[in-house]
């Protein structure tokens, strides 16, 4: 990183502005100059861009509080412009900023989108870890190990649907036979009941937005039906039956949708490629994207294949430029007829349009070779762009609509619709945390740079930059975190803390567990040792009853006898008694 950075601030919000620049001077990184510029207008703010390329700041921050439109239109022409030096683009948004804003700010391009409040050390923090991310400074917050696997969906642009599936524009490598993964809005809006989808076709040409390539989605509809153990082959029949009839029950959704959809359809068939080194067709001239065609404006070639294959134009403006050092010439302009007269451009018959040249048309026809080329003597005019342009998409659709009737069956979204975004879900194993950041292990290839959404455990997006001390084996990459409200990060931090004790509050329920387990053990034995005193306290007294109860029979018997003989005896005395009397009265006698 230089020692001298320039980060521009782009927004009226002076208030935070102030807070911003206090916290990058806390952060003890020296050589920063903060500038804000605050624009109000489309034009001037679209005129920014010019600014942003010749000043080449390190750093820029785009306020889409306000004038939103305008501003979300400044960072897409600085994501798809190939500039050479591309600053790190961070939005900001408002806390009362609908949730559509922020996914439209990350389809954007920006590098990071921030919720303004007053915590700013995670901006400062990731924003001068992705200008250097070889810097060894440390956020010094608590990190956790874990090891769980995550969901998360990457954000792309559909560029339109028809009754089949999507056209989709992504950085994430697809190719062709696919299967994936995809949270979209017809799912949402339960026209499509499965997420899945097959890959079509992937190509790279003909691209809208600032992506790397463009791909064909086919919907699944329904999710593949896998019959269950034990189930009969009747009733396998009858539900692979009842799921096409589903599979044609929301064919016949989407068809409607489309129909119903049809009239807001606008498909920009006309395309214009300006080569200009000071891009006057954004200085102080109505929003680019405010045409019913298309306007990309690059500072040179690159590559003329590579760029002419990505746009397609039908119209390339060229911008002369004078010097030694001038790197649209006349030899650039050989170049690209050539390159336009090849079989690979041969059926795409674009217009060259010359300015600030000395030539004129027949001369430069003769230069270049190549008959549709025209000169221009005055400088670059957008007026003159802007009506050539007309002309060509007025011719399109006229022989388009002589060469087709009826229903299209396809709507072309606008890059405002929320239908627009979508997200490729991916599954990432992640094995740190903090509030933060997070390390994620991945097997397929994270492109750097890319913006993750998580919804759990809380929802916010971590943009990815590869770790430069790995673990192991398997990938592995460091998201920061962004994207996130305060409240969200209340929540995270709890989380973080919930599993940093995880494992000892594991070892603790462990701990008690096994306390209760053995003091449930000691109370059945002291139990079991209560019962069995009692079982023969009650066998003793069972017995002594018994005893007692014997006793009583032996008293009982021994008392019956002695009154038995007791009994006998006074029988046997009054028998005496009796004779005795008889004798007494005989001898009277």
């Amino acid at each position: 990183m230089s020692d001298k950075l320039m980060f521009y601030y782009l927004g009226d919000d002076e208030a935070y502005f102030r807070n911003l620049r206090a916290e990058y001077q806390r952060s003890g990184k020296a050589g920063i100059f903060f500038t804000r510029f605050n624009e109000s207008s489309e034009n001037r703010i679209q005129s920014l861009f010019i600014k942003i390329f010749k000043d080449q700041p390190a750093c820029v921050f785009i306020d889409f509080s306000k004038n939103t439109q305008d501003y979300l239109h400044l960072a897409r022409l600085l994501a798809r412009t190939p500039l050479e030096n591309k600053p790190i683009m961070v939005g900001l948004l408002d806390i009362l900023s609908p949730p559509e804003l922020l996914k439209e700010a990350f389809a954007t391009g920006t590098h990071l989108n921030f919720i303004k409040g007053a915590e700013t050390y995670d901006l400062v923090f990731e924003s001068l870890k992705l200008l250097s991310p070889e810097s060894g400074s440390e956020h010094g917050f608590a990190s956790t190990a874990l090891k769980e696997d995550w969901e998360g969906g990457i954000p792309c642009k559909v560029g339109y649907v028809e009754k089949s599936g999507i056209h989709i524009e992504t950085d994430v490598p697809l190719v062709k036979g696919d299967r994936i993964l995809l949270n979209h809005f017809w799912w949402n809006k339960n026209i499509v009941s499965s997420r899945h989808g097959f890959v079509k076709e992937v190509s790279s040409s003909n691209m809208f937005y600032h992506y790397k390539q463009n791909a064909d989605i086919d919907f699944l509809f329904v999710d593949d039906f896998i019959p269950p153990e034990g189930m009969t082959a009747e009733e396998v029949s009858f539900k692979k039956a009842e799921r096409e009839e589903e599979i044609a029950t929301e064919k016949e959704k989407l068809a409607k949708w489309i129909h119903e959809n049809e009239k807001v359809s606008i498909e920009k068939r006309a395309k214009l490629l300006v080569v200009d080194y000071e891009f006057n067709i954004y200085q102080d001239q109505v929003r680019t994207d405010k045409f019913p065609y298309t306007i990309r404006c690059i500072p040179f070639f690159n590559d003329i294949d590579l760029e002419l294959d990505r746009l397609r134009p039908q119209i390339i403006a060229f911008r002369m430029d004078t010097g030694e050092t001038a790197k649209n010439n006349l030899e650039v302009l050989r170049k690209l007829s050539t390159t336009l007269l090849g079989s690979t451009f041969s059926g795409l018959n674009a217009y060259i349009i010359v300015f600030n040249t000395e030539l004129k048309s027949i001369e430069l026809q003769g230069a270049l070779q190549y008959p549709k080329s025209l000169a221009h003597q005055e400088d670059i005019s957008s007026e003159v762009l802007i009506k050539l342009a007309s002309m060509l998409q007025k011719k399109i659709s006229s022989d388009e609509s002589s060469a087709t009737s009826g229903s299209s069956e396809i709507v072309f979204l606008s890059k405002t619709n929320s239908a627009s975004v979508a997200e490729i879900m991916k599954s990432f194993t992640v094995i740190k945390l903090s509030e933060t950041d997070l390390i994620v292990q991945s097997e397929w290839p994270i492109p750097v740079g890319t913006n993750v959404h998580f919804t759990s455990p809380v929802n916010m997006y971590a943009s990815m930059v590869q770790n430069p001390k790995p673990t192991g084996k398997i990938p592995e990459f460091i998201g920061l975190i962004h994207g996130i409200t305060e409240e969200g990060k209340k929540e995270l931090r709890r989380y973080v803390n919930a599993v940093f004790f995880r494992d000892h509050d594991a070892q603790q329920a462990a701990e008690l567990e096994e306390f209760k387990k053995i003091n449930q053990a000691k109370l059945l034995e002291r139990m079991a040792a209560e019962e069995a005193k009692k079982a023969e306290e009650a066998k003793k007294a069972e017995e002594a009853q018994r005893a007692a109860e014997e006793k009583l029979a032996k008293k009982a018997e021994e008392a019956a006898a002695r009154a038995a003989q007791e009994a006998q005896q006074a029988t046997s005395t009054e028998v005496i008694e009796e004779k005795i009397e008889e004798k007494n009265e005989e001898t009277k006698t």
